[in-house]
């Protein structure tokens, strides 16, 4: 039989040392200065673009936009593919298209980068099929695995 005891979250977040922002901060600086990547967020539906700022968007995934994104001087940009409103085999196209465009581009650029699929926490998207032709597609080209 388990010996069961109740206990209040507010001893168990007392229990645990306060967090200190100038520290959090200098691991993070830390962190971020050997990290050269290019972050390249690929967004399924408009509205989680509603929440960046200062940072590029692109509504189009051609090769000269993608060389746009790697070129400035952000760390990170974002590709809106709306794919959450296409048909399978729609998204399917348009992700082997987007990944073959960053790959020949970040060769082209020498830069390494990595992408971030984002999508509806409620699953209306095309999720794992988006990630999946990524990889797929990707590694196909010889990029290692992802």
């Amino acid at each position: 039989m388990l010996n069961e005891k109740r206990i209040l979250k507010k001893e168990v977040f007392s229990s645990y040392p306060l967090y200190r922002k100038d520290r959090i901060a200098s691991f993070l600086q830390k962190e971020l200065s050997g990290f050269r990547k290019k972050i390249i967020v690929l967004d399924d539906d408009p509205t989680g673009i509603q929440t960046v700022h200062d940072i590029y968007v692109y509504t189009n995934w051609d090769k000269e936009s993608i060389r746009d994104g790697f070129r400035n001087e952000e760390q990170i940009f974002f590709i809106l593919t709306n794919s959450r409103s296409m048909t399978a085999s729609e998204t399917s196209k348009v992700h082997a298209e987007i990944a073959r465009n960053i790959v020949k581009v970040a060769q082209e650029e020498k830069q390494d980068y990595i992408i971030i699929s984002r999508s509806d926490s409620t699953l209306r998207g095309h999720y794992p099929l988006e990630t999946q032709v990524l990889k797929d597609t990707i590694e196909s080209l010889g990029e290692g695995r992802y």
